[in-house]
C-alpha cells in the first residue's frame, strides 16, 4: 500500500530515507513510501547531476539551492492541475508516476477519477515538508541526506 505522507520512526521496508547524518534508519529521519518518492524524484535528479536513486547522496549548499528551486517548481506543476485530464497529463510526464498510480489503483482500490484532486492535495504536502527540510538544511548550514532503497 503506498502511503501518501510523511513517515517517521520506521526500521525497514521500501522507503527512501531523509536526514542530516547519513545514517539509515536514524531517529530524526524522514521516510517517503518508494513509489511516492518516484513521484518526486525528478526533483532531486534534476538538482544533482549525480543523484543515486538506489543509494546514499548528499545534497550540500549549491545543491540544496538547486534542490529548493526544483521543489518549488514542482509545487508549482501540480498547483496547475484543475481536473482529472491536467492530472494524468502531468502525473505522465514524471518517470516513476506510473509506479505510484498503479499502486493506488491496483492495491488500494482507489478511483484516481474521483480522487485525484485528494492525490494531489497529499503529493504538495508532502513535497512542502521536503522544501522545508531543504531550507532547514540550507539556512543551518546541514547536508541533506536522501539514503535510496
Amino acid at each position: 500500500m503506498a502511503e501518501l505522507r510523511i513517515l517517521r520512526n520506521l526500521k525497514r521496508g521500501p522507503y527512501v530515507e531523509f536526514n542530516t547524518t547519513g545514517k539509515h534508519w536514524d531517529g530524526l529521519s524522514v521516510f517517503l513510501d518508494e513509489a511516492v518518492f518516484g513521484v518526486l524524484s525528478k526533483s532531486f535528479s534534476q538538482s544533482h547531476e549525480n543523484f543515486n536513486y538506489y543509494g546514499p547522496t548528499e545534497f550540500r549548499e549549491s545543491k540544496l539551492m538547486s534542490l529548493q528551486k526544483e521543489l518549488v517548481k514542482f509545487d508549482s506543476e501540480l498547483g496547475e492541475i484543475t481536473d482529472f485530464d491536467s492530472f494524468k497529463r502531468i502525473v505522465s510526464t514524471l518517470p516513476m508516476a506510473r509506479n505510484l498510480l498503479g499502486e493506488l489503483e491496483s492495491k488500494d482500490e482507489v478511483d484516481l477519477k474521483l480522487q485525484w484532486d485528494e492525490i494531489v492535495k497529499a503529493l504538495r504536502e508532502i513535497n512542502l515538508t521536503l522544501l522545508e527540510l531543504a531550507e532547514h538544511c540550507a539556512k543551518e548550514n546541514e547536508v541533506l541526506w536522501v539514503l535510496g532503497i
